[in-house]
């Protein structure tokens, strides 16, 4: 692996380095984290590969920054990582960037599972980890002894016939991994600092369990991969008096209690002051000792799926605590001084209108700072989306409504327009006047603000979403469900802006011809 990641020195072609751009599109429909934009640390790291390899490399996300077609269509190789809801978004771009003769290769776990439908818009596939694959692709380009055909998980189209290269046969070391540099993400850095910023750090990769909803594991396995705690201390160090907040971006921070408690001593070891989250299971609350250790270490807050308080959703999750020991172990994190972001799933076979007014009641009853109500999404490669698709029960495949805040199914015993009624009103009352003013008056002033922006995003998903609430009213539960036909995006900024840099492009070297 250190071989493949290795800083082979510089390879330029026509005295200047090969350019690769990276493109993380931005969702449909804004949601609650809209407010602080997090990249995903795959096109950093994949960056950051090519970097150290010699390229010339810029990385545009979308919620951050705005694309721009001029560096993007003087590229060699641009990439676009995309999750279900993202992909129509990422195949518009695709097709606009490939009209410029510029090879693209998509990635994610959205094409990992379908990457038929993304060869109908890129020349290339990434499919599951991309650490290795974009390693030997990069020697290919640079015109190394390398053919596609040795790039592992790749698919791509030879001679007009689908090939998909078989997968690496190991899993990726994390500790070979570089630490991604998120100053190649355009306006990610501002006055040459990343103060304000929120950073994405990883400590594992992996998850041991097997939710039937959760795409994790089929993209990265159910052995947990750990990377060393000197390594993330290293990155952690950078961000050092930046006056950033860290998310650690593993799946569970404490997955493995030891490796988790060793990062946290070592950052109090080194006097690192530095405020931080993480997702964790509410199991974590049994550890009084990590949790006094976490705080101390600068945890903040903790992302936890409850998912809900009616047990038989909560077997189907395969969540074992009961309500009682959710609203206890809930009780034991804030006593630690750290708040709680609590995520509940709507649209378990099991779930009725009387299960979901329950869970409303248990968040707004216990000490969960801020809440997320989301709808069950059969995404691709899940074995939920396997069942319903058996079942007959997935009502549309228009990805960009795959975001958990639209049903796309029909639930057993409520009906879809029910259940999404449901999920709105939920974050209505949860971050309701009342209890947004209550916060104000307790000086709680960040909470406050996060209450009154989850109102206005709700507002404004409503109006976003006006046609599609329509059809589902309409909508008989039988027959083909039709979002809305004339809604779709048309993602007619994108061509613009791309015909636009084309044809920028074109009199520049125009021009150029003109002078020699």
């Amino acid at each position: 692996m250190n071989r493949v990641f290795s800083n082979i020195g510089r390879l330029f072609i026509n005295a200047s380095p090969l350019k690769a751009v990276f493109l993380e599109p931005k969702p449909p429909n804004p949601h609650i984290f809209s407010l602080y934009p997090l990249p995903r640390l795959g096109s950093a790291i994949l960056g950051t590969i090519l970097r150290d390899r010699g390229w010339e490399v810029r990385i545009f996300v979308e919620e951050v920054a705005p694309i721009d077609f001029n560096r993007v269509l003087q590229a060699d190789l641009v990439g676009i990582s995309s999750i279900t809801p993202t992909a129509p978004r990422a195949y518009a771009l695709a097709d606009e960037i490939r009209k410029a003769g510029i090879p693209v290769v998509l990635g994610g776990s959205h094409v990992t599972w379908l990457p038929e439908e993304g060869l109908a818009h890129a020349d290339m596939v990434i499919r599951g980890e991309g650490e290795i694959p974009i390693a030997v692709l990069a020697a290919h380009f640079e015109g190394r002894d390398v053919s596609l055909d040795q790039v592992p998980g790749l698919s791509w189209m030879n001679e007009g016939k689908i090939v998909h290269n078989p997968l690496s046969e190991e899993p990726v070391d994390l500790n070979d991994v570089p630490a991604p540099d998120l100053s190649l993400i355009e306006g990610f850095v501002r006055g040459g600092a990343f103060s304000g910023a929120v950073i994405p750090i990883q400590t594992t990769r992996g998850c041991p369990h097997n939710c039937a909803f959760c795409s994790v594991t089929g993209m990265f396995g159910r052995t947990l991969r750990r990377r060393s705690p000197e390594k993330v201390l290293e990155e952690l160090e950078k961000y050092r008096d930046s006056g950033s907040v860290v998310f650690f971006y593993d799946d569970n921070f404490t997955a493995d209690l030891a490796h988790a408690r060793a990062i946290c001593q070592m950052i109090l070891d080194r006097g690192l002051d530095l405020k931080w989250s993480a997702q964790v299971r509410l199991e974590i609350a049994r550890d009084t000792e990590l949790l006094a250790l976490m705080r101390r270490a600068g945890c903040r807050t903790l992302f936890i799926g409850f998912e809900s308080v009616n047990p038989l959703a909560l077997a189907e999750s395969g969540k074992s605590l009961s309500a009682a020991e959710m609203s206890e172990a809930a009780r034991s994190i804030s006593r630690a001084g750290i708040a709680i972001h609590g995520m509940f799933i709507f649209g378990f076979d099991s779930d009725g209108p009387g299960d979901l007014e329950a869970t409303l009641r248990f968040a707004k009853r216990s000490p969960i700072a801020t809440a997320q109500f989301l709808l069950l999404t059969p995404f691709p490669g899940t074995r939920l989306s396997e069942r319903l698709g058996n079942q007959g029960r997935i009502l549309t495949r228009e990805w960009g409504l795959y975001d958990t805040h639209h049903i796309v199914f029909s639930p057993k015993l409520i009906t879809p327009r029910q259940i999404q009624k449901r999920q709105v009103r939920s974050h209505w009352r949860f971050y309701s006047w009342p209890r947004s003013l209550l916060n104000l008056a307790r000086l709680k002033l960040p909470r406050a603000g996060i209450y009154l922006y989850a109102r206005r995003i709700n507002a404004k998903w409503k109006r976003q979403n006006r046609f599609y609430l329509k059809a589902l009213k309409v909508f008989s539960g039988k027959g083909p469900f039709v979002p809305d036909p004339g809604s779709r995006p048309p993602f007619e900024e994108i061509r613009s802006a791309a015909e636009k840099a084309r044809e920028r492009i074109q009199k520049r070297a125009v021009c150029r011809a003109s002078k020699t």
